[in-house]
């Protein structure tokens, strides 16, 4: 329901509602029990229809979060009386937050409702303050719990987008099969995987073929996709092979560990995903790690 440009777009970008602030660690968690306590029993959900998403309650003392992201199960906000559409999931959210009181802004074009939330004020730093919490339609909580990951700081100082960045190169290269070459020897069409954090594990065809014209273009698309699983655990056979569960890649130095395991089942591979992954993050505009950059 929404992709991760958009993820990166709402969390990195600057506020969606005005006179927002950061929250301080020691309040993020009480805010959050708050946030359930004001939004689940009329929205018709459950703690176990959620996850939260980001770094809310994950960073070091006296450390700020920019906002607190929680995902929304649409599959059970569909079992709301008043709800039959997605929009009616974005109005039924709406119209609790005006009854509360609070500014919003709607972003049902990405599927979000961002709030502005009064900080539940534990370590009396922030009387009065509001942050901007982002609720996030999606299908699957529990991928987008994986998916969205980000590592407390006892976990690893790389966010959880890095982790991602192999996932994708991953993905593409453990599924790749070249179905037609070139007269020069070059992949024209070939079937491989995509990794999406809001879909799951997909696999398709892409070519370099125009559909309209059937000549050789500079620029590969898709021409068919399907969905092989939106289970995490799932993903990760297909990714790393038996020996590891969704739990056991949650850090980018987790995954690049597994990647560099005698194990891992797409070794020839390796050079094209560490490419890839580097890639990724460069053009996103973020610092590729030193374990990164020395394999490539």
């Amino acid at each position: 329901m929404i992709n991760f440009k958009q993820f990166i777009q709402i969390n990195e970008g600057g506020n969606a509602v005005e006179g927002v602030v950061g929250i301080n660690q020691e309040n993020s968690i009480a805010t959050v029990k708050s946030v359930f306590k004001d939004y689940l029993k009329l929205l018709g959900l459950s703690e176990k229809d959620t996850a939260i998403l980001g770094s809310t309650g994950k960073k070091a003392p006296k450390a700020v979060s920019g906002d607190i992201d929680i995902a929304l199960s649409s599959r059970e906000l569909l079992k709301h009386k008043n709800v039959s559409t997605f929009g009616d999931m974005i109005d039924l959210i709406i119209n609790i937050t005006k009854k509360k009181g609070y500014k919003f802004r709607d972003l049902r074009s990405i599927g979000i409702v961002s709030v502005g939330y009064p900080i539940t004020n534990v370590d009396g730093k922030q009387e009065g303050e509001t942050v901007q919490l982002d609720f996030m339609l999606v299908d699957n909580v529990k991928l987008a719990s994986w998916s969205y990951y980000s590592p407390s700081y006892l976990e690893s100082s790389l966010k959880g987008l890095y982790r991602n960045e192999l996932l994708y190169g991953i993905a593409k290269f453990a599924g790749l099969k070249v179905k037609e070459m070139s007269n020069d020897k070059q992949p024209i069409t070939w079937d491989r995987f995509w990794f999406s954090l809001s879909g799951g594990l997909q696999k398709g065809t892409q070519s370099l073929k125009s559909l309209k014209t059937g000549k050789v273009t500079k620029t590969a698309k898709k021409v068919s996709s399907e969905t092989l699983s939106d289970d995490p655990d799932t993903i990760i056979k297909y990714l790393f092979g038996g020996s590891y569960k969704a739990s056991d890649i949650l850090t980018f130095e987790q995954a690049l560990k597994a990647v560099q395991s005698s194990s891992f089942p797409h070794k020839k591979h390796r050079k094209d995903i560490y490419k890839m992954a580097k890639e990724g993050l460069l053009k996103k505009k973020y610092p590729v790690p030193e374990a990164l950059d020395k394999l490539t």
